[in-house]
């Protein structure tokens, strides 16, 4: 039995009955022995000008946790979770850190916008390749696991990808950590991270085996968001 409680929260396109057999998340959970299996909060059919934004929804699951010491884990559908043991991987990252994720960097501007990738001066994503990375995370297909290696994990970093990030609900509760809705379904994660850090919270990857079927969108809607992002935190600098 997993102690404190873990909880997915996860937003899908994808229709609650079609869930656990439609996406990666799904069928992953279904492979966790019925002890070890997470809690988790679905936010299904979350599609169309209706859709709500990953910010508020992710905001509702925190200060709707019971148990301060919950364990929330806020990770999209098309991730595959391998390890089963993840209750017990996430109770001893979070003794080192407050917020957890697989993969980050650090050295990178307070406003970057995005844990790898920043704006170039025609304002098109481009990659900060002077920025420590962390941590590890396969792509595309569970089932043949050749896992990227951005560097050593543990370790400190200012921020994490949001495919899959962990902390206490009473952590971000007591230190007023939220999402900020403005992001919606891009550069939530990197707000969240400069909130965390500002707030003092500590950020770090762990080692835990996951598959993302994605590679990443770094479209128009991105751009858009990693611009109004920079100007807050900008604007944020004493």
């Amino acid at each position: 039995m997993i102690k404190p409680s873990l909880i997915l929260a996860c937003a899908t396109t994808t229709s609650s009955q079609r869930f656990a057999r439609a996406t990666l998340l799904g069928r992953s959970l279904q492979a966790f022995p019925e002890a070890a299996r997470p809690r988790l909060v679905l936010l299904a059919a979350n599609v169309g000008c209706e859709a709500v934004g990953l910010s508020d929804f992710y905001n509702r699951v925190i200060d709707q946790a019971q148990q301060d010491e919950a364990i929330l884990v806020f990770v999209h559908d098309d991730v595959y979770i391998h390890d089963w043991l993840l209750g017990c991987r996430l109770a001893e990252a979070l003794l080192r850190y407050d917020v957890v994720g697989v993969v980050g960097s650090s050295g990178v501007p307070l406003d970057q916008p995005g844990w790898w990738h920043g704006l170039d001066a025609q304002g098109q994503p481009q990659r900060n390749d002077a920025s420590v990375r962390s941590g590890s995370i396969n792509h595309f297909d569970p089932y043949l696991v050749r896992p990227d290696w951005y560097g050593p994990a543990p370790a400190a970093c200012d921020l994490l990808d949001g495919v899959f990030l962990a902390a206490r609900a009473g952590c971000l509760r007591s230190s007023g950590v939220r999402f900020d809705s403005q992001f919606r379904f891009h550069c939530y994660d990197t707000d969240f991270c400069h909130t965390a850090r500002a707030a003092g919270l500590r950020l770090g990857t762990w080692p835990i085996a996951l598959t993302h079927g994605s590679g990443g969108a770094f479209d128009q809607a991105w751009i858009s968001a990693a611009k109004r992002l920079q100007a807050k935190w900008r604007a944020a600098r004493p």
